[in-house]
């Protein structure tokens, strides 16, 4: 949460005996104060981002690529964090303490390790998937969809597993709730696991694979200007190099957002001699909660399928706003008149009683004047 070392809303360090967490919130500067109000900010952007990202690709058949199954999972691990642990650890901030029980305090912490296991499985798996596809195309248009569904499925299973492992005996205490504070026994050597394994070495094979995707793109480009000749595989790789471009960009900024975070985690629990200021640590979990943020505007920007399905669903958006407006707009002038209208009907209908009135009041007259009183010879 704030550091991999801590249980709670504001832990900075390890109880030394138990190797649990425990919560210091001393800091009084104007960014402590202001981080629940960027926090909620990026909670909302986030969630509503990623949202929009789940129901793009579900609704247009066109973005349902292999390569998107990628982004989408790593779209809903973005939502995890953006959508249920962000959002009660920004609550506890906020109210000074943690209200809930034993049961959202493990959820919180077990989800916060699952999507920060995923996320990183499903970049590495965005990266492979990139690589193989430059370095053999031909094999990789082979590959069914459904083995794509399994990769991600592993990488779900696996994450879930490990982030199970202190509820299923890796603690020193089990789970407690007390004076307002979330007690997750977090032992050092598996936040370490954590880290290392399911952060740090997928960060490295993604640097690893995208540098050997840029060797063979720089590779490529020397043979286009020495105007040599292409053979078949490489005419097909060329269009997938501004692709890679923009996974690349993804994952750079992902790396970027995660890296101090995961660092200073690091140095605390393996208790370093140094000394991060309290503005410092802030701000480096404030750029990973930016991270699940940042991700759906990278697809809409970098991605041209998702720029066009975005734009298309902009228009048609305004579309219907600016239809809503202006009926809303001409919702007055409708009820005017039809106030207008209905005077005049109850204006006419007076004027039509009164002529009715006074037809029937002149054919009485007319009837009485030409009655005539019978004589006695029409009676005979």
């Amino acid at each position: 949460m704030d550091t991999m070392s801590t249980a709670n809303q504001n832990t900075s360090h390890i109880d030394k005996p138990n190797g649990s967490l425990n919560a210091t919130s001393s800091t009084t500067s104007i960014f402590a104060e202001l981080f629940p109000v960027f926090g909620v900010l990026i909670c909302v952007v986030g969630a509503l981002g990623n949202l929009s990202v789940l129901l793009a690709f579900f609704t247009h058949r066109r973005l349902r690529t292999k390569l998107n199954c990628f982004l989408v999972s790593l779209a809903f691990s973005d939502l995890l964090l953006t959508g249920i642990t962000t959002p009660l650890e920004l609550e506890s901030r906020i109210r000074s303490g943690f209200t809930h029980g034993i049961v959202v305090c493990e959820l919180m912490y077990t989800i916060h390790f699952v999507a920060l296991s995923s996320s990183s499985f499903n970049l590495l798996g965005v990266s492979v998937y990139r690589y193989l596809t430059i370095a053999f195309p031909f094999s990789m248009k082979l590959v069914e969809p459904v083995r794509v569904l399994t990769a991600i499925a592993a990488l779900w299973v696996y994450s879930v597993i490990s982030a199970l492992l202190p509820l299923m005996g890796w603690r020193s205490f089990p789970t407690k709730v007390r004076y307002k504070l979330c007690l997750f026994s977090l032992e050092p050597e598996y936040a370490l696991f954590i880290l290392s394994v399911n952060w740090l070495c997928p960060a490295v094979l993604v640097l690893i694979l995208y540098g050997l995707i840029f060797r063979i793109a720089r590779i490529h480009a020397i043979k286009i200007a020495k105007q040599q000749v292409l053979e078949e595989r490489e005419r097909i790789r060329s269009p997938l190099f501004k692709g890679a471009k923009t996974l690349g960009k993804i994952a750079a900024v992902y790396l970027i957002c995660w890296f101090p975070y995961v660092i200073e985690a690091i140095l605390t629990i393996s208790r370093a001699p140094v000394s991060i200021p309290r503005e410092v640590h802030y701000f480096f979990v404030l750029l990973y909660y930016a991270s699940s943020a940042i991700n759906p505007f990278l697809y809409a920007g970098f991605c041209t399928d998702f720029r066009e399905v975005y734009s298309k669903c902009a228009s048609k958006g305004c579309r219907k706003l600016s239809l809503l407006f202006q009926r809303l707009a001409s919702l007055p002038r409708r009820v005017v008149s039809s106030l207008f209208s209905d005077v005049g009907e109850g204006n006419s209908h007076r004027n039509t009683g009164r002529g009715r009135h006074r037809r029937d009041r002149t054919r009485t007259r007319s009837g009485s004047s030409s009655f005539q009183q019978p004589t006695v010879a029409t009676l005979v």
